[in-house]
């Protein structure tokens, strides 16, 4: 399912053409996990869900409009036309600020507000608080870097890996027994956002943009996951007990958000 919005409004002002351009955010989900009968023991419970966002999926609009689609590439959002070298992806431990942004965002920082943000929504559901796995965090943060870089916005990522298949190869897996059965695999949210949520562009003069702070961009981020049936179940399914978020910034100002559960 894909909710993606490009609002784009032409008019004149005074003697120059204006262009005003509003970007939503994407999000997609990837949580089912496989869920296996132990030898000799009847079949208990349901097999758990495996959510991976693709672009279009389970993406959200960073203005408001959510767009989610799976297994789909979300559309590109217009680089600037001022800004003539293009920033190379931003890395996770380093503090960023896009051209003429007023501000600075710390990739670190806006990791753990996601992640304090995510616990709120299940603290007020009475469900215990997901412990932040670094191992896990690594896992999503290449996973985010990787879309920057490569351009795509999946849970599949070109080689062919599901999130469960990418914590294989980091040597991670995610099994839980729980006597009768067990589940397997690693869940996972996706979201694109943006460092601005509109750009207003003048013939006469520069463009203008409406940039996020960090904060919007975390609370648009989890507020779309969260009217979204399927990655608001992953959020807030009891068995999970362990998180991680990363986050990575391309080049044409895209925000890649990737939350992985087990």
């Amino acid at each position: 399912m894909k909710w993606s919005h490009l609002f784009v409004i032409i008019g004149l002002l005074g003697a120059g053409l204006v262009l005003l351009i509003l970007f939503g955010g994407t999000v997609l989900w990837s949580g089912s996990q496989v869920t296996e009968q132990l030898p000799g023991e009847p079949a208990v419970g349901s097999p758990a869900r495996t959510i991976s966002p693709a672009p279009g999926t389970g993406s959200i609009t960073v203005t408001s409009s959510p767009a989610q689609e799976t297994g789909k590439t979300a559309e590109p959002t217009p680089v600037p036309s001022e800004k003539s070298t293009p920033l190379p992806p931003f890395p996770t431990a380093g503090t960023i600020s896009a051209v003429k942004n007023p501000f600075t965002i710390s990739t670190d920082a806006l990791e753990q507000r996601v992640h304090d943000l995510i616990n709120q929504q299940r603290t007020a559901r009475g469900l215990a608080s997901l412990r932040f796995d670094p191992a896990l965090a690594d896992i999503a943060r290449k996973h985010s870097e990787d879309m920057a870089a490569q351009d795509y916005f999946a849970h599949v990522n070109p080689a062919g890996q599901n999130p469960t298949a990418r914590g294989i190869a980091a040597g991670y897996t995610c099994r839980k027994n729980y006597g009768s059965y067990y589940t397997y695999g690693i869940a996972e949210n996706l979201f694109q956002n943006n460092l601005y949520s509109s750009a207003t562009y003048y013939s006469n003069r520069e463009t203008v943009y409406d940039w996020n702070s960090p904060e919007e961009i975390a609370q648009t981020t989890v507020g779309g996951w969260m009217n979204s049936s399927g990655h608001r179940e992953n959020i807030v399914t009891p068995t999970f007990d362990r998180q991680g978020i990363g986050i990575a910034i391309a080049p044409d100002d895209k925000v890649y958000i990737t939350e992985d559960f087990c």
